[in-house]
């Protein structure tokens, strides 16, 4: 391999195409343990294969705008005045997870446009930000899908690092127990 697995995946991730490679990789993988390869080999000959197919981007192909960027969306500054008004940022997992759950339900593409009713969400958005998180996963989705990702996985980073303190704490309690 010419790049590394890191650089290769932080390639992909930047041009935009690290869901479909990453589900490549995957098939890739499966096929080369179907035929017989250990569990090692087929996961570095999954890499190498996907670095084949996935070579880098031409200069005119990595500097050209997404078609989805040009999706016209309507309704995005219409704030209903029963939210009042909403701060600049909450967390990133707020905002996230508003999006998450208010998506389907906010949003309407029909017919080439895209029309998004806030008085639908199920709550008020948390922040203004989180309309511009909504706006990215109308026009840039394959962008919105990695930075959920990353929110949800430090979300879970935050939940073990808790779990990892009450065990702990529970350790102390009982040493202290002990020493009474």
């Amino acid at each position: 391999m010419n790049e590394s697995k890191i650089e290769l995946t932080e390639r992909l991730r930047a041009e935009g195409r690290w869901p479909e490679a990453s589900n490549f990789r995957e098939t890739a993988r499966a096929d080369f343990r179907a035929k017989g390869m250990g569990r090692k080999e087929a996961v570095e000959a999954a890499w190498a294969a996907l670095e084949e197919a996935y070579p880098p981007l031409s200069v005119a192909e990595a500097t050209a705008e997404p078609a989805s960027v040009s999706v016209r969306v309507q309704g995005l500054g219409d704030i209903p005045a029963s939210w009042g008004t909403l701060p600049a940022n909450a967390s990133i997992q707020a905002e996230i997870g508003w999006v998450q759950a208010n998506r389907l339900v906010v949003v309407d593409e029909r017919s080439g446009a895209t029309a998004v009713h806030l008085y639908r969400a199920y709550e008020p958005a948390p922040s203004r930000a989180a309309i511009g998180w909504l706006e990215t996963s109308i026009r840039a989705y394959s962008k919105y899908c990695d930075i959920a990702a990353k929110a949800t996985a430090q979300q879970e980073h935050e939940a073990e690092a808790v779990r990892r303190e009450r065990l702990a704490l529970t350790d102390v309690r009982g040493l202290l127990g002990d020493m009474a």
